[in-house]
C-alpha cells in the first residue's frame, strides 16, 4: 500500500509540473530567491518534463553561469537522493528481482557493485543516459549511500557548467555557445567509446 501512496504522489506531482511546466520556468525568469529556484530546479530534475539541460541553459541567461551552475547543481542533487532513496527503501525488492532477470543486464550490474563510485560518475558524464535512470540503478543495487552521493555531486558539474555557461553566452553570442556544446559533446563522444571499450574488456 505504501508502495502505490508513493507511486500515486510522483503521478500527480508529474501531472501538476507538466501542465503549468511553461510557467515556472517563467517564473525562473522573474525572481532572485536562491531557495525556491533551488526547489524549482529540483522539481524539475524530479519531474523531467523538460530537458534537464534546457533549464540549466535558460537559468544561465537569466541569471549567469555561478549562479546558475549553483542552483542547477544543488537542485538536482537534491532531486537524486530522493530518487535513490525511493529506490532503495521503497521499490528495491521488486526492482532488483526483474533486474537480475534481464540477462544482458547481470555482467554490468556486477561490474557497477564492483566499482560503484566509478560506475555512478562514469554514467553522470554521459549525456546519453538519463540521470533519472542512474538514481533509480543505483538505488536498487548495492551502491552505498556516500559514494552514490559523492561520485553524483562532481559527476554532474561538467555538464551542469557547460550548459549554464553556454546558456549565460546565448545573449552576446549565439555561435559561442553553440562551440561550447559541440566542443563538450566532442569530448563526451570520446568518453563513451573509451568507456564502452573498457566495458568490454572487462567482461
Amino acid at each position: 500500500m505504501q508502495k502505490w501512496f508513493w507511486l500515486l504522489l510522483y503521478v500527480l506531482l508529474a501531472g501538476v509540473m507538466f501542465m503549468y511546466r511553461y510557467e515556472l520556468l517563467e517564473w525562473t525568469d522573474s525572481h532572485q530567491s536562491i531557495p525556491m529556484l533551488i526547489v524549482i530546479a529540483m522539481l524539475f530534475a524530479l519531474v523531467p518534463v523538460i530537458p534537464y539541460k534546457f533549464v540549466i541553459a535558460a537559468l544561465g541567461y537569466s541569471y549567469g553561469t555561478t549562479m546558475a551552475a549553483w542552483v542547477s547543481w544543488s537542485g538536482t542533487t537534491l532531486a537524486a537522493l530522493l530518487v535513490y532513496a525511493g529506490a532503495r527503501y521503497v521499490f528495491r525488492a521488486q526492482a532488483r528481482s526483474y533486474l537480475d532477470r534481464i540477462r544482458g543486464l547481470n555482467r554490468f550490474t556486477s561490474w557497477m557493485e564492483a566499482h560503484p563510485f566509478m560506475g555512478v560518475m562514469t554514467l553522470r558524464l554521459l549525456p546519453i543516459v538519463p540521470q533519472t535512470a542512474v538514481n533509480i540503478y543505483a538505488g536498487i543495487t548495492y551502491t552505498p549511500f556516500w559514494t552514490f552521493m559523492i561520485a553524483t555531486a562532481i559527476g554532474k558539474m561538467p555538464a551542469i557548467f557547460v550548459f549554464a555557461y553556454a546558456g549565460a553566452q546565448a545573449s552576446e553570442s549565439i555561435w559561442l555557445s553553440l562551440l561550447v556544446l559541440g566542443v563538450y559533446l566532442l569530448f563526451m563522444t570520446v568518453i563513451l567509446l573509451v568507456f564502452r571499450f573498457r566495458s568490454r574488456k572487462k567482461v
